[in-house]
């Protein structure tokens, strides 16, 4: 992936390789997940921003605490509430996958979590 604004990338979600077991993945997922996306803004090391093909725009930002670093993300212009579901749910588990293996623990399966998630932020989120 070349690292400057315009630069196009694919990315590609394979869920069932963060956690060890996977869990159940829901029936309307496939093992793998592809978009197109491009580079909206870069700045080494502090943030780094791109656009999907039809979910919106993505940044992550990291910002020095102390002996910490803050990541900030934000995910913008989801289609719909069903796509803010299911998206929301995505990043908080890959979120707490992230902390538990910087912290030395086992995460959660991952769709097990995912499902959970999912499940609580419809109950949170207005229809």
């Amino acid at each position: 992936m070349e690292m400057k604004v315009g630069a196009p990338f694919e990315f590609v979600w394979r869920n069932d390789e963060l956690t060890d077991p996977p869990g159940q993945r829901p029936p309307d997922f496939c093992d793998e997940h592809r978009m197109q996306s491009r580079i909206t803004e870069v700045d080494p090391p502090r943030k780094l921003a791109f656009s999907w093909q039809g979910s919106g725009d993505v940044s992550f930002e990291l910002e020095p605490r102390g002996d910490h670093v803050l990541l900030t993300v934000i995910h913008r212009r989801l289609p719909d509430r069903a796509t803010l579901l299911k998206v929301g749910a995505g990043w908080h588990m890959h979120l707490d996958i992230l902390v538990a293996r910087a912290t030395g623990k086992k995460p959660a399966p991952f769709w097990e979590g995912w499902s959970r998630l999912q499940k609580e932020y419809d109950k949170r989120m207005p229809a």
